[in-house]
């Protein structure tokens, strides 16, 4: 029981401290997540060939709005429980009901996901850390728990990154940790995370390789069904047959610009001024063109290493150097698009402590690139 209360204090400690940062600020980008959330639970039918004036289109896969809308309909809970507390005991402390009508307040609340996610990444490192017999696993997971560019995405920022991550390591550690007869699930979750954000699948090959390596037939057949079947159930709501579920999901993969850095300071954002479009050119090919051939070089170089070379610790440090590719060479990426390699940075370096002054320079600059650009909070 002793062992268990310093994990649960700075569990605890992490989320308290998410939650101080839920309230003052927000981006604008939540208050897309809102209307999508109220949209959605009005009536979910044609839900993705709606227009919100003012708003965005929806452009997020159909997890992602099933998330939006429980948070929304958790808000809405939660208020009317006060109100009607209110109005019944006369202990009841009325600065709850204008606190949480407050519009900060319902914004927040979209937030929870992406907050919760960001705690379920700690367990599951936590849990590699234990397996994996590294020093001192706790000390590592607070790296990430406390990092404050992590914490800026989630609780400030109001992005989902996290819930996208969190399903990607929950894959991970299932081909890795799980019980034999769990191991499908490693597909199944990250069919999870590549419905709850595109940016899941710039991770398919490497975990195509890893179920190649770890998976049997059975495991396969087990995962690739239960998959497709949570791709097509997930959109039904959404009055959408399989065909047209596809097409949906398929027409958002292309991004939402063509510019060759989205706000992330990546190698063309410090040679091409924002905003500059991707097809422009550098000798005879355009800089998408010159990008895509850079990341399958790198790809298949990173793939024939493993192939030769495999082994959990390489696995890891492939997936972090190829987090930092997509994220330095790709572009219409954006700022928060380098969050994933500060979790597989350090499932590939913390049993080395000389590393953390290299993991805490790369935390510096994406916290820098995601403060920079958002402004918040505004001084």
């Amino acid at each position: 029981m002793k062992k268990l209360k310093p994990v649960f204090f700075i569990f605890f400690a992490a989320l308290l401290l998410r939650l101080i940062f839920l309230f003052p600020q927000y981006s604008g980008d939540v208050k897309n997540h809102l209307v999508w959330a109220n949209s959605f639970l009005q009536y979910p039918v044609g839900f993705y060939s709606r227009h919100f004036p003012g708003f965005n289109d929806a452009n997020y896969p159909s997890l992602t709005i099933y998330f939006f809308a429980i948070s929304r309909f958790i808000y809405l809970s939660v208020t009317s429980l006060f109100s009607y507390l209110n109005h019944l005991l006369p202990v009841f402390p009325s600065f709850f009901v204008p606190l949480f009508e407050h519009e900060n307040m319902q914004l927040g609340f979209m937030k929870l996901p992406a907050i919760f996610a960001d705690l379920g990444i700690g367990i599951f490192l936590l849990k590699i850390f234990q397996k994996l017999k590294y020093r001192k696993p706790l000390l590592i997971t607070i790296l990430f728990l406390f990092n404050p560019a992590i914490l800026y995405v989630s609780s400030v920022w109001g992005q989902i990154e996290s819930l996208t991550t969190f399903f990607l390591i929950v894959s991970l550690y299932c081909a890795y940790f799980a019980q034999r007869k769990h191991f499908y699930l490693s597909i199944f979750f990250f069919a999870f995370a590549a419905l709850t954000k595109q940016t899941a699948l710039w991770f398919t090959p490497f975990y195509i390789f890893l179920w190649y390596k770890e998976l049997n037939p059975k495991d396969w057949l087990e995962g690739i069904i239960s998959s497709l079947t949570l791709f097509v159930f997930s959109y039904l709501p959404f009055g959408l047959n399989p065909l047209s579920a596809a097409a949906n999901y398929l027409s958002t993969l292309s991004g939402s610009s063509d510019y060759v850095s989205d706000a992330a300071y990546n190698f063309w954002w410090f040679f091409y001024p924002t905003p500059t479009s991707d097809s422009v050119r550098l000798g005879i090919f355009t800089i998408r063109q010159i990008s895509i051939a850079l990341l399958i070089t790198i790809l298949l170089i990173t793939l024939i290493y493993l192939r030769n070379k495999y082994s959990k610790k390489n696995f890891f440090m492939a997936l972090f150097l190829w987090s930092l590719a997509v994220f330095f060479l790709q572009t219409r990426v954006h700022e928060r698009h380098l969050a994933p390699a500060l979790v597989f940075g350090l499932l590939s370096f913390s049993a080395n402590p000389y590393w953390w002054l290299s993991y805490f320079t790369l935390s510096t600059y994406h916290f820098l690139n995601l403060f920079l650009t958002l402004k918040i909070p505004f001084i």
